[in-house]
């Protein structure tokens, strides 16, 4: 695969003005930005490229508008200067961004805000009409190159993370270029494949199920989080005060889509088997048979964990997307840590990807090094398995 793509690496970018588009974006608490496993792997790129003589424009879009993560990067700023330990300068959109990008020396370093500020950033267009927008054509008038460095944005055609490639010599970053040789090792195997999918995104989980089933890319599928309660309420199960919680969230509008995956891939879709609820403030594992409760549940429970152990035996490929549980209150941590935990002892090629399933794995203990590869792709990630292509890699290619 990476013979269709020119990478940074091995490319002489001294005195280079490069655009660099990495993905930054982090859960915010209480406005305070959380210092993620993205940042961290692109301020490694950064380095790396100033390191080289590199003049560089950096790139990031930060949640979405109307959400509380909508923020501008000042933090991130403050985060990439602590990590780096050198200045770093920044501007906003409405301030005079292209005198800063012609005022760059070698080595120096300019980050422009939050990308989504922009907005034509989220248009749906190709890279073709991108490239005319003035924003995208007045940086790369003043840049020699264009480097992508996160498939975690590459299944968006988003101006930012396409427009410049039919304006500028356009090359892999070296996080992307990581991303791209461990999938390269999923190519490989054809069968034995376990897909264990969690969090809190059950229609994208639900949509990559399908289209694995049904390319039969994958053996079996492990449900936890909330597409496993989801997938108890379609299979009969009344969950009780979450189930409420779930409807509130507009989430059981997927139940009937769910029925019908669920019943015709039957035998290689598996469910949990019993659940942990909050009870008087302490984890308490039940059996389906005693749902609904006025508990809310926030993980699954031994049994569960039991079956889905025994399910990964002698799999070729595991890959887990999304946690199964609170993972944030160590109480309902136990499902996540046992299946990362059962994941690291399999021989299997083990694929770990999501933001949250990252995370939940560095708070639980967990090493990149356990793992055969750890992904800071999600939705691109999963969208890729289930062959999907994605724009930002298409435009690379045809570059």
């Amino acid at each position: 695969m990476l013979e269709k793509f020119e990478t940074i690496t091995s490319t002489n970018v001294k005195d280079k003005t490069i655009v660099l588009r990495v993905d930054i974006n982090s859960s915010v608490q209480a406005g305070k930005l959380l210092i993620s496993p993205k940042i961290i792997a692109h301020t490694k790129t950064i380095k790396h490229l100033s390191d080289k003589g590199a003049k560089l424009v950096v790139l990031s879009h930060q949640g979405r508008k109307g959400k509380k993560d909508f923020i501008d990067l000042q933090e991130h700023l403050k985060a990439l200067k602590k990590l780096l330990k050198i200045k770093i300068n920044f501007s906003k959109w409405n301030q005079n961004y292209s005198q800063e990008i012609k005022k760059l020396k070698k080595g120096e370093i300019l980050l422009l805000d939050n990308t989504r500020f922009l907005d034509s950033e989220t248009e749906k267009l190709s890279p073709e009409e991108h490239s005319e927008n003035k924003t995208i054509k007045s940086i790369a008038s003043n840049a020699d190159f264009f480097v992508l460095d996160a498939l975690s944005v590459a299944h968006r055609s988003h101006a930012t993370v396409v427009g410049f490639i039919p304006l500028l010599p356009s090359f892999v970053g070296p996080v992307l270029e990581n991303e791209l040789k461990a999938l390269e090792n999923l190519e490989k195997v054809k069968d034995k494949t376990a897909l264990i999918l969690g969090g809190g995104k059950p229609k994208d989980s639900m949509h990559i199920m399908q289209k694995m089933l049904n390319q039969n890319k994958v053996s079996k599928v492990l449900l936890g989080g909330i597409i496993g309660e989801l997938a108890l309420i379609a299979r009969g199960v009344s969950l009780g005060e979450k189930e409420v919680y779930l409807k509130e969230k507009n989430h059981t509008k997927n139940i009937p889509e769910l029925k019908k995956i669920l019943k015709k891939f039957e035998k290689k879709i598996f469910i949990p088997a019993d659940v942990a609820i909050s009870s008087i403030g302490e984890r308490k594992e039940i059996p389906l048979s005693e749902l609904p409760v006025k508990e809310m549940i926030f993980d699954v429970g031994e049994k569960t964990i039991k079956e889905y152990s025994l399910l990964l035996k002698n799999c070729e490929l595991i890959i887990f997307n999304g946690p199964f549980g609170r993972f944030e209150n160590y109480q309902f941590s136990w499902g996540t840590k046992e299946m990362l935990f059962n994941i690291k002892n399999s021989e299997a090629f083990s694929f770990v990807g999501g933001g949250d399933t990252i995370t939940a794995s560095i708070r639980l203990g967990f090493k990149r090094e356990e793992f055969s590869h750890i992904s800071l792709a999600g939705k691109a990630l999963l969208r890729y398995l289930a062959g999907e292509s994605l724009p930002a890699l298409e435009a690379l290619e045809k570059h």
